[in-house]
């Protein structure tokens, strides 16, 4: 005779869950109590005796600590609760009885079951969910190699009673879809979630302030996980102020209005495929890469907010322990590599900051700004060293080998046309001049010049921009070397141009929606990698050979797009097969910016949404087999 838990046990194990899920509130709200403080004072970080980067690490600990005993208790509670269901044949071992029977005991037994089993409850549910049609509902749309759940909204065209699924029509599909035009699915009861009446505020569930809910994104069709700011009522107005997550790291969007119709709770969210402990530290939850080769490599990235317009450009030094910054805010920022921590600020341009690069002994930093000027800076001090001078924006910088020389590109601007520009970089910043050493002119002037960069031992420098074109130019005498055939050549404007570690090859990305790959010293095409959006950033593994591209869209249209359209994920290429291999996922804007740790195991993102995302790799990331 087989003996059943106790009664008494069982609840007590739900009171213990019911504690320690409380507990788990409390300790999120102080650690957003946390995140608020770090993100409105950063400074306070490097104040002798300050505490508060102790004080998140033992609160994120003591979440994970809570959210594995939940774990660990509900484990025990279902093993309890099986034990007392009563014993019989399995589903499927029932389903092959009644396979095995007549047609009429068939019929029967259906008949039968539709009766038995459909409880009071369940039939209400059916007709709730039958009424729904033609009524806009949130979504699970999930796809096969997705390790996250996305909702959508989506209008509901029918309801099977037989099925129980949902048919629904998904009106806005992003531009990854096949066909581009509007999708239906079959969907599960449990995968619809109805919003709450817009025309009857009262009878809807109130969320407090700290409550983790999922929300329809401003202008998207798209829903993301969100915390209460202020409620409707507090607001007296029928909208939510909520703070977006962006579901893999600590930080959060701007503050935006919802309406209450458009916020549902995220409780259910709990049964999802995610673990507890990825539910629970929301913010701290797992990037996935390689899920398109049948793998999965998991990596935290560090969100780093410091700028407060789009990011244009990433640059590592040399020695991989500082990562600079550049953005449309004017202010170009210096970063620890390792962990994200701001290290400091360059301030003096007027304009937006285009592009950025650092000596190989760290000690200088030459950016090039909208403003129309070049500046020269002490690294460790951020004091302005020199200011370069031009009657147009200053777009590409690049030091040369030795850091003796710099080549500059000026866009297009009233009278003038675009030049690419060499100037010496004197050793003492006292002896500094202005004067250019070369200027180089493309045959269409008014077409501007996006990047120009040194190519091996200083001989030569390789531009590309808006016409679309690849040159190489001799550094020396100014004389036009080699340029892509229309043949080979990208069809749009060139965005963006990254050197291998051995400067033997380099990589391009276009408008086109693709990227090239280049032999340096002779411009032959060696790989095209093809994908779906256009691209505004690439850059290459120092150590292995993949090769990692962004971008989404043309920043221009990003507030009439869809955020799903956007796809705002680094995709990750085999440098050789030129297959994708993975991608990673977390920006709410098109990326502008990337670039690899110069160790290769780290690499970094900069979007539209004025974040740059920092991700380590994991170990299983270097053990990949294509």
């Amino acid at each position: 005779m087989s003996s059943s838990p106790d009664i008494a046990g069982i609840l007590e194990n739900t009171k213990e869950l019911d504690r320690l899920r409380k507990e788990q509130e409390e300790v999120l709200v102080e650690i957003n109590k946390m995140h608020k403080k770090l993100q409105a004072t950063p400074e306070i970080v490097e104040k002798p005796g300050d505490t508060s980067l102790s004080k998140l690490k033992n609160l994120y600990i003591q979440a994970k600590e809570l959210s594995e005993s939940e774990v660990t208790v509900s484990n025990i509670l279902l093993t309890q609760l099986d034990s007392l269901l009563p014993s019989g044949p399995t589903g499927q071992q029932r389903r092959k009885l009644v396979a095995e029977g007549n047609d009429q005991k068939r019929k029967r037994m259906k008949v039968d079951t539709d009766v038995t089993r459909v409880s009071p409850s369940m039939r209400n549910q059916i007709e709730a969910y039958a009424s729904l049609r033609g009524e806009q509902v949130a979504a699970r749309v999930t796809a096969d190699d997705a390790d996250k759940d996305e909702w959508f909204v989506v209008k509901v065209i029918h309801f099977d009673r037989e099925t129980k699924e949902v048919e629904v029509l998904d009106e806005e599909p992003g531009d990854d879809e096949e066909g581009g035009g509007q999708r239906t699915y079959k969907l599960s009861m449990s995968c619809i979630l109805p919003f709450p009446k817009r025309n009857d505020p009262s009878s809807t569930q109130e969320f407090l302030p700290g409550k983790h809910v999922l929300a329809v994104y401003p202008g998207t069709t798209a829903l993301y996980k969100a915390t209460v700011i202020s409620t409707p009522r507090k607001r007296k107005s029928d909208e939510y102020l909520l703070e977006f997550d962006d579901d893999e790291e600590d930080g959060a969007l701007p503050q935006r209005t919802v309406p209450f119709h458009k916020v549902l709770s995220s409780s259910f969210l709990s049964s999802s495929s995610s673990s507890a402990t990825e539910l629970l530290l929301l913010r701290l939850a797992d990037s996935d890469f390689g899920t398109r080769a049948g793998y999965r490599v998991r990596m935290r990235p560090i969100l780093m907010k410091g700028h407060e317009r789009p990011l244009t450009f990433l640059r590592y030094n040399r020695d991989g322990d500082l990562l600079f910054s550049c953005a449309k805010d004017h202010t170009p920022t210096v970063w620890f590599a390792h962990n994200g921590q701001r290290l400091g600020t360059y301030r003096g341009h007027n304009g937006a900051v285009w592009s950025c690069d650092v000596s190989r002994d760290s000690s200088r930093l030459i950016t090039g700004s909208a403003d129309q000027s070049v500046k020269l800076w002490d690294v460790k001090t951020g004091k302005e060293l020199f200011k370069f001078k031009f009657g147009s924006p200053a777009r590409s910088v690049d030091f040369s080998v030795g850091d003796k020389l710099a080549v500059i590109t000026t866009d297009p601007f009233m009278e003038r046309t675009s030049a690419i520009h060499v100037k010496r970089i004197s050793e003492d910043p006292e002896d500094q001049d202005g004067e250019s050493v070369l200027t180089l002119q493309i045959p269409d002037g008014r077409k501007r010049i996006n990047r120009a960069v040194w190519g091996p031992l200083n001989q030569t420098i390789v531009s590309g921009g808006e016409d679309a074109v690849i040159r190489i130019w001799d550094a020396e005498t100014g004389k036009l070397i080699k340029e892509s055939n229309e043949e080979d050549g990208h069809k749009k404007t060139i965005t963006s141009l990254c050197k291998s570690a051995d400067d033997s090859h380099f990589i391009t990305g276009s408008l086109d929606k693709t990227a090239k790959l280049w032999d340096m010293r002779t411009l032959t095409l060696i790989k095209t990698y093809t994908t779906g959006v256009p691209v505004n950033a690439v850059a290459m593994s120092p150590i292995l050979d993949h090769v990692v591209l962004g971008g989404g869209q043309d920043a221009s249209a990003v507030t009439t797009t869809d955020h799903r359209a956007g796809k705002f994920e680094a995709k990750f290429y085999d440098k050789i097969l030129q297959e994708e291999i993975g991608g990673v996922k977390g920006h709410f804007g098109p990326i502008n910016a990337l670039a690899f740790n110069p160790d290769g195991r780290s690499f970094s993102s900069g979007g539209e949404d004025g974040y740059v995302r920092l991700h380590h790799f994991d170990a299983d990331y270097f053990n990949i087999k294509i």
